[in-house]
């Protein structure tokens, strides 16, 4: 709980802990409480630097950083298209993310669910492998999970 201040009669200016005393440890201290909200928008902001990350990998697919991979030129064009997108979209779904704001996870759904679902449809679209659609389908029931018990939470 958040200190107050009480002024007593004679003028003195005192702070009081309006902690209940069941909060505090044996060293006196206050413990610390584990909240699901706060839970939520640090994995949000986890996630966040990963879609960073894939944006500028997609970037980098897009104007030919990573000649391994090929010339983006003679790739699929359902693939150049999901290279596109995705380059445009995660660093948006990011900043979203970062922000823990509404339209951030919407967007970040929306891709997760684009890249995990598009590989078992059998569209050739799909850069991500069987190691990428469960990491994605990891992710979406982890968050799913984090926002179901921060909903919990909130009453």
């Amino acid at each position: 709980m958040k200190p107050t201040m009480r002024q007593s009669i004679d003028g003195v200016t005192q702070i009081v802990d309006r902690a209940p005393p069941a909060a505090y440890g044996r060293a006196g201290r206050l413990r610390a409480r584990f909240y699901w909200s706060d839970a939520l928008v640090w994995f949000m902001r986890a996630i966040a630097w990963i879609w960073v990350a894939k944006g500028l990998f997609n970037w980098g697919l897009a104007l030919g950083a990573f000649s391994r991979y090929g010339d983006f030129a003679q790739l699929s064009r359902p693939l150049q298209g999901s290279i596109v997108f995705f380059a445009v979209v995660d660093p948006l779904a990011a900043v979203g993310l970062w922000l823990a704001a509404p339209w951030g996870g919407v967007l970040w759904l929306l891709c997760a669910s684009i890249e995990t679902v598009s590989p078992a449809l059998g569209v050739r679209g799909a850069a991500s492998g069987p190691l990428g659609v469960g990491l994605n389908a990891a992710l979406l029931a982890l968050y799913f999970f984090l926002t179901w018990r921060a909903g919990q939470e909130r009453g």
